[in-house]
């Protein structure tokens, strides 16, 4: 079954062509109501509700695009959403785009803004609650974020959002190979955007940190939440990564909705289930960054 407030959109949306990802880089929508928007330096834009005070926990939001296409301001409204509904400042990642800027550039991007939040450099801002957020290839980048935290020493994270997330090279998982046609995003744009993102490694060993369900140890990283669409190609490998931390004693909490294909929260963001999948990111952001506060 396919939702059909979606099925539509999606059909209408079409299909992108990542071989020349920059063609398909284009401006931002505007800033919703009720937020505060910042630009500090290059690569940083910053969501802080207008009505904050006092110090507050802080997302670190990676958007989609394939790792070669999107912006952090393609995403002002969703993050707005975020900050103000978890009470949180959101801090979007403009990291470096491959081909140009292939592994680890958006990695080190990510982790070079977790340091800075860790370290105090963003007033208003509490360093001991941070989290990470990402939906398509920036959910994969906010994996390896939390990986890479794990690995290095910190930043300590508090949690991690994870929505329909590219984390497997490999493309081996049974909806990446029943994905030749799958709407939205195939399994013929996965083998180009990963050509682009891994462009740089020459033939190395492909590391945990760019595709992180090639880890066998996830112990320790931070509590998760992972949403997988029903009718997207990288359905299998979220469910799979999500499985591998609960074996590994993460709390996680998965959840799979039925007869959407990838990215239908941006084809169809007036959709019920998209507007659900939204209130739900807020929620779980809320109640993992304002634990122990009274509600």
């Amino acid at each position: 079954m396919t939702d059909p407030e979606v099925l539509p959109a999606a059909l209408a949306f079409g299909r992108l062509d990542f071989t020349n990802p920059s063609v398909l880089r284009r401006a931002a929508p505007a800033v919703a109501d009720g937020v505060a928007v910042l630009d500090v330096g290059p690569g940083v834009r910053v969501h802080r509700p207008a009505d904050a005070g006092g110090a507050l926990p802080v997302v670190v939001w990676c958007h989609a695009g394939g790792f070669c296409i999107g912006s952090a301001a393609d995403d002002d409204r969703l993050c707005a959403r975020l900050a103000t509904g978890a009470d949180a400042i959101v801090v979007a990642v403009d990291y470096r785009l491959a081909p140009e800027h292939p592994y680890p550039a958006a990695l080190d991007d990510g982790y070079t803004v977790l340091t800075w939040l860790a370290s105090g450099g963003l007033p208003g801002a509490d360093p001991a609650r941070i989290a990470v957020a990402g939906a398509s290839a920036g959910g994969g980048l906010a994996a390896g974020l939390a990986l890479l935290a794990r690995d290095s020493g910190g930043p300590a994270l508090a949690f991690q959002l994870l929505t329909q997330p590219v984390l497997d090279d490999r493309l081996g998982t049974a909806s990446m190979r029943a994905g030749a046609g799958a709407a939205v995003f195939s399994r013929a744009d996965a083998e180009t955007c990963w050509a682009h993102y891994l462009r740089g490694l020459r033939g190395a060993p492909v590391p945990v940190y760019a595709a992180p369900l090639r880890a066998t140890d996830l112990a320790g990283v931070a509590p998760a939440y992972v949403l997988a669409a029903g009718l997207d190609c990288l359905r299998d490998e979220a469910i799979a990564y999500a499985l591998a931390m609960q074996r590994d004693g993460v709390p996680v909490e998965l959840h799979v909705v039925p007869g959407v294909p990838h990215g239908f929260g941006a084809v169809a963001p007036k959709a019920r289930v998209s507007r659900a999948a939204v209130a739900e990111y807020v929620s779980v952001l809320r109640a993992a960054l304002h634990r122990g506060e009274p509600t």
